[in-house]
């Protein structure tokens, strides 16, 4: 509530106003149902699989390209599709206002982690399959994955430390 406190007292609010709004936050917070504290317990774990999932799939969905494409044109596609996807995952995560500090910390390091294992595998077997149908459109496994993990969690890194936003509750 403190992190709360703070922005609305920049936004100019009085200190009425802003003990009414926390008053309202916190009878909100405790009168919650038995369902809805269920859920929100289990957000985080659901939200994880499926961020994993996607990952995946985004990394399936690049095959064609890691196949076809070689050189600045393969890594630009690779660029746009990390960025695209670390925002789609930054505003997801932005939107879950329960999350608290150690949970993005866990996020912000196993989130790229799995993009950079998804990424690398998908780019080994992108490989052998440009080899068995003897395309010879081959690439590297480790720089594909770094540029793609890179470019995933850049939205994540400039929001949280170029604009130096702190979204998670601090409680």
């Amino acid at each position: 509530m403190e992190n709360l406190v703070n922005r609305l007292e920049k936004k100019g609010w009085s200190k009425k106003e802003i003990i009414k709004a926390v008053g309202i936050i916190r009878n909100a917070k405790q009168s919650k149902g038995k369902d809805i504290i269920f859920i929100e317990k289990r957000i985080y774990w659901i939200l994880l699989a499926i961020i994993i999932a996607a990952n995946f799939a985004i990394s399936v969905a690049l095959m064609p390209i890691l196949m076809s494409l070689k050189g600045i044109f393969l890594y630009l596609v690779i660029i746009t599709f990390g960025i695209v996807f670390g925002l789609l995952f930054e505003l997801v995560i932005r939107s879950i206002e329960h999350l608290e500090k150690r949970h993005h910390q866990l996020l912000a390091v196993l989130i790229p982690l799995i993009a950079l294992a998804n990424a690398f595998v998908i780019s080994k077997i992108s490989n052998n399959l440009s080899n068995t149908l003897q395309l010879k459109n081959f690439q590297n496994p480790i720089l594909i994955s770094v540029i793609y993990a890179a470019s995933f969690v850049l939205p994540y890194i400039i929001y949280r430390f170029v604009l130096k936003i702190e979204y998670y509750a601090k409680e």
